[in-house]
């Protein structure tokens, strides 16, 4: 699949860090490599990191949406930019050549349940963003359930279990769990192209996207100056396994 650099020890808390991010793969690839994650982890595999990048603009769906519903068919054709349904659930997502797309899977043992995964992972992407650009508070809450209509993107619609920086979402995240495994995946975006993201959801261009990305906020470094691609993959390698050492230790 990709380098691999397992960390901390055998007894559970290894981490399989999957760098990929230099090499960017087209939609179909990289939906097929997070599939085999999170088939890996129900086969008792110790939890994996991949970091990824996209070859081009790209549309995924949720494993249980469908095009026809989400889309606007004429706005995907006259665009050029392809979709893939994903192996986890969530809404529509744009994914941009500029941004890192994170796929994580762990085994049975590693959560107790949809919530706990969510903000153990939401975790460690905080403490890793947090280095470069200020947070908000991580989140902490229930997760709410997502009644709004399906037509709206991902960027559209606040879960509760996101990450965001002046009230708008940064980072987002779908899961899937299969026989007590599950795969998290999220785009860590640097920039937000509103106007296509509403045109492919066959909505109004003005409609809001209540996203932001890395290049919009203020950074905590040299000013105008954004974290690069390499940086935020290391400081996410470095975040998820202090976790993986610590689950260890504890």
């Amino acid at each position: 699949m990709g380098k691999m650099n397992p960390t901390a020890s055998a007894s559970g808390g290894e981490l399989r860090l999957f760098a990929e991010w230099m090499a960017p793969a087209d939609g179909w690839t990289n939906m097929r490599r997070d599939q085999a994650l999170l088939e890996e982890a129900a086969a008792g595999a110790p939890p994996a990191l991949r970091l990824y990048r996209w070859s081009r603009p790209t549309l995924t769906l949720g494993h249980r949406q469908t095009a026809r519903d989400t889309t606007d068919p004429e706005a995907l054709a006259t665009s050029g930019i392809p979709w893939v349904r994903r192996p986890t659930g969530g809404r529509a997502l744009l994914h941009l050549p500029d941004e890192l797309t994170y796929a994580f899977a762990a085994p049975r043992g590693w959560a107790p349940g949809v919530r706990a995964a969510y903000l153990q992972v939401m975790g460690c992407i905080w403490r890793a963003l947090s280095r470069f650009v200020r947070l908000d508070p991580p989140p902490a809450g229930a997760l709410p359930r997502d009644t709004a209509s399906p037509r709206l993107p991902c960027h559209a619609v606040a879960t509760g279990h996101e990450i965001t920086a002046r009230g708008h979402k940064l980072v987002a995240g779908a899961q899937r769990w299969r026989r007590g495994a599950f795969l998290q995946h999220g785009s860590i975006p640097w920039t937000v192209d509103r106007a296509l993201t509403n045109s492919l959801a066959g909505l109004p261009a003005g409609s809001p996207v209540d996203a932001v990305g890395l290049a919009e906020l203020p950074q905590l470094g040299a000013p105008g100056m954004p974290p690069s691609v390499p940086e935020v993959a290391a400081a996410l390698g470095a975040s998820f396994r202090r976790d993986s050492i610590r689950r260890v230790l504890v």
